[in-house]
């Protein structure tokens, strides 16, 4: 072939390979990127070593539960990661049976809600509600089995474990109660008391125990009672200058000429008889020459003068006082301000749910003046009962004069 006709041939078949791969880049789209996966987030990583740890404790590996766990309280600084860590640990430590370990730690708690650290009170009672919780558990299982925790003919290491179990509840009990003299933690403190207490009595040796544990709840309530009156002797009752604030003055004006004192005390289940002569109560309050309390305020007592004792009446008479209350029922439908109850967060970690009736007297303003009874689950009555002293209802009218009126509200508190 020629040499022309050769590059002829060569150029031509360039030109046509030249147009096809243009065609070809003109359909063919181009292919996106493909993103890269975003790395995990740490607490999309701390979630994911929770549940690990929940798996271990769920197949009862808590060796292996416990050392993951502790890893993550040291690494983590989020405190809700963290209270959620404290209690599955407390959990850990109680099924293992390493109850020397579960007490160290509910001290460290119990020792930083001392101190000025954040919820630190409130992380103290949601460890020591496991506690609570783990010491239930043990009773059902029992009876589960058809035991009696006060069996003594249980193996050695059964009765081991429960008396250990006892002596947890004891701890609890000991330190909420100190707790509880602060005032601005009696609520949540009292609560776990009382079912720290119950818990204790179902783990009872014998029904002497279960009675004394019973009764240590009224003991702990008058104690935490008695540390707050001093405070409401001295803040409540006395202005700056030692004189009685108007609301007082009103209601405990002594005759002329009478000298004495009122001693608010906050009893927890007040039990006094109806028909008790004023002569006996005066020879209870000794009414001293200066009584001040632990701030230096002085605490004003009124003491009125003995009156006559009155001549007992049949039990059949019965005198209606016009100034006496109106029973009035629900106050649900009264109310013009209303405030709802918060959750104690010892109740949220036992899950603790249920309605409480509180029943109140409401004065003639519309204004809650007294808390009279409460029922329902005692972990919850105290938030129940700080919601109601913030309603407030119509004034209630009684021949067109206000009158004083008795009622209840309950609240339900479900998780």
């Amino acid at each position: 072939m020629p040499l022309n006709v050769r590059r002829f041939c060569t150029s031509v078949l360039l030109v046509l390979l030249g147009s096809i791969a243009g065609v070809t880049a003109q359909t063919v789209p181009a292919q996106p990127a493909v993103p890269q996966a975003a790395p995990p987030s740490s607490g999309d990583v701390m979630r994911d070593r929770i549940s690990k740890a929940k798996a271990f404790i769920a197949v009862r590996n808590y060796n292996a539960a416990i050392y993951e766990l502790e890893n993550i309280r040291r690494e983590t600084g989020d405190t809700a990661v963290q209270s959620v860590v404290n209690v599955l640990l407390m959990n850990s430590y109680l099924e293992q049976g390493d109850y020397k370990r579960a007490q160290d730690f509910l001290t460290i708690f119990y020792n930083e809600q001392k101190t000025t650290k954040p919820n630190a009170a409130a992380i103290y009672m949601s460890v020591a509600g496991q506690v609570v919780k783990g010491a239930r558990s043990r009773v059902e299982r029992y009876r589960a089995l058809g035991l009696s925790v006060s069996d003594r003919t249980l193996p050695l290491e059964a009765s081991n474990d429960l008396e250990k179990m006892r002596e947890m509840l004891e701890l609890v009990i000991t330190q909420a109660t100190e707790i509880g003299k602060d005032t601005k933690k009696t609520a949540d403190a009292m609560a776990m008391v009382e079912e720290a207490s119950t818990s204790r009595s179902m783990l009872a040796r014998d029904d002497y125990d279960a009675r004394r544990w019973k009764d240590s709840v009224a003991d702990a309530r008058e104690e935490m009672s008695n540390s707050r009156s001093v405070v409401l002797n001295a803040v409540n009752d006395t202005t700056g200058d030692g004189g009685m604030t108007a609301s007082n003055t009103a209601m405990n004006t002594p005759a002329a000429g009478t000298a004495a004192v009122i001693t608010p005390t906050v009893q927890p289940t007040p039990q006094v008889p109806v028909n008790k002569p004023l002569a006996v109560r005066e020879r209870e309050v000794k009414p001293p020459d200066t009584a001040v309390a632990k701030n230096d305020k002085p605490v004003i007592v009124v003491q009125n003068p003995p009156q006559p004792k009155a001549e007992p009446k049949p039990a059949e008479t019965k005198i209606v006082n016009d100034n006496s209350p109106l029973d009035v029922g629900s106050l649900v439908n009264y109310a013009t301000r209303q405030s709802q109850p918060t959750y104690p967060p010892v109740a949220k970690t036992t899950r603790t749910t249920g309605v409480v009736k509180v029943e109140v007297m409401v004065d003639e303003k519309g204004e809650v003046a007294e808390v009279q009874k409460t029922s329902g689950p005692s972990m919850l009555q105290g938030a129940a009962k700080d919601a109601i002293r913030k309603w407030k209802f119509k004034p209630f009218v009684r021949d067109g004069q206000p009158v004083r009126a008795t009622g209840f509200v309950n609240f339900n508190f479900a998780l």
